[in-house]
């Protein structure tokens, strides 16, 4: 099922510029690989904010569902972000990996994102109060 949708997800980045969605002439392989080297990078830089923001939000007694809704989202990140690294750090070169490796990079990035916010708004309010 995974070489289905990774094949599927192949087919997508190839033909979509052919489609009329995005010109061929502006679409390439290298600026591909930068955005996912650069969610990659993204995400080691968000996972150190999180465990920042989540041990602040334990001292505040920030809500347990809030906590727990943001360990979860931080476990679905390092699930992707372990999926992606699966298929290695792909060389610049174009594989079939790349794509892969993409995709789950690119979820993990959205995941972590999604849990500093979470974290983020909680603590605002109580920041507020503190200060």
């Amino acid at each position: 099922m995974k070489k289905v949708a990774a094949i599927l997800a192949l087919f997508l980045l190839v033909f979509v510029p052919f489609a009329g969605a995005v010109s061929a002439a502006t679409w390439s392989y290298e600026s591909f690989i930068k955005q996912s080297m650069a969610w990659y990078y993204l995400y080691q830089s968000n996972e150190d904010k999180f465990k920042e923001l989540y041990n602040l939000s334990v001292q505040m007694n920030v809500s347990n569902e809030t906590l727990s809704l943001a360990m979860e989202l931080y476990n679905n990140a390092s699930a992707e972000y372990n999926q992606a690294l699966t298929y290695g750090i792909p060389q610049e070169s174009r594989t079939l990996s790349w794509v892969v490796f993409s995709v789950h990079i690119r979820k993990a990035y959205i995941y972590m994102s999604q849990a500093v916010e979470l974290l983020e708004k909680a603590l605002a309010p109580l920041e507020n109060q503190t200060a």
